[in-house]
């Protein structure tokens, strides 16, 4: 296994969500999406990325893990677990002590995040989701 902190190709990306079950996405936001992201964590074995963990936001003040997937074929070998330390080691040397650095799971995977830091959220906040309706043209297109 190599460990490699720079972004993956998209279509290696795309490539390894649908074989880790999180859905497929478009080739052109995934460039964007990578190419904007504050820190990448990937797993090849070979020349196959089977591993993969992101940080995304603001490099100031708010921070957010992302796309932390594993191939189905090499789960429970500790795969999630080798991509969030790479994460921690990001947050100490980046983050401050009044940074805001969130995340959403899906459950069981919310059983890793709390061996690193992570915690569901008081009882006076809650986590929300905006919903997305299709557009037919996209925002500012026949402008």
């Amino acid at each position: 296994m190599q460990l490699i902190l720079t972004p993956p190709s998209a279509q290696d990306y795309i490539d390894l969500r649908i074989r880790a079950d999180m859905g497929g996405k478009d080739l052109a936001r995934s460039t964007v999406a990578l190419q904007n992201s504050l820190f990448t964590v990937c797993l090849y074995d070979n020349d196959l990325l089977v591993a993969f963990g992101r940080v995304v936001g603001d490099g100031g003040i708010t921070y957010v893990v992302s796309d932390i997937m594993v191939d189905k074929a090499y789960r429970r070998k500790g795969y999630a677990e080798r991509i969030m330390q790479q994460i921690d080691l990001y947050f100490a040397q980046h983050t401050h002590e009044d940074s805001y650095i969130c995340l959403i799971a899906n459950r069981p995977a919310d059983e890793l995040y709390h061996k690193h830091q992570f915690d569901y959220l008081p009882a006076d906040k809650t986590g929300m989701l905006r919903r997305q309706t299709p557009q037919a043209e996209g925002p500012n297109k026949g402008d």
